[in-house]
């Protein structure tokens, strides 16, 4: 090796800290599993989160989906969730049964087939579809959701 040129190597800048080791996150917790069917009632697909099902490139063929909780142990809410039930017990849902209430709230977070938006979204309720907003605020269909509210209540 010809030590009179220096490789780029050697000229390579000093990094401060370079012998800290970047901490990986987990992975998340699965919780629930989002089943999405078509009108047709074919599979569109199985889902672990909101997000993957927002994110589903079918995502405007969904008719319908179904959400289990599916995470170990029993279902305790996140604080996410607990704000959502709270916000639809506040707009008047029962209180008590709050993983059957956030189920339906998830589930109303999903996607709603606007051919029959109006009558799933009173079929849902006011306070499941003010839970929805409130653990989804920038869902896909929030601001349908945000205009049937108004003409609900």
């Amino acid at each position: 090796m010809n030590m009179s040129n220096p490789s780029a190597l050697d000229m390579a800048p000093v990094v401060a800290n370079d012998d800290k080791v970047a901490v990986e996150r987990p992975e998340p917790l699965i919780r629930y599993q989002f089943t999405c069917t078509a009108a047709d009632g074919s599979l569109i697909g199985k889902f672990s989160s909101l997000e993957e099902v927002w994110a589903s490139t079918r995502y405007m063929h969904i008719t319908d989906c179904q959400v289990e909780y599916v995470g170990s142990g029993p279902h305790v809410l996140t604080p996410e969730e607990t704000a959502a039930v709270n916000a639809a017990v506040a707009a008047g849902a029962a209180p008590g049964q709050a993983s059957e209430l956030c189920l339906r709230i998830v589930r109303a977070c999903t996607r709603t087939d606007h051919r029959t938006l109006t009558a799933s979204l009173a079929a849902y309720g006011v306070p499941v579809v003010k839970g929805a907003l409130t653990l989804a605020p920038l869902a896909p269909q929030a601001a349908l959701f945000t205009r049937w509210l108004k003409t609900a209540t």
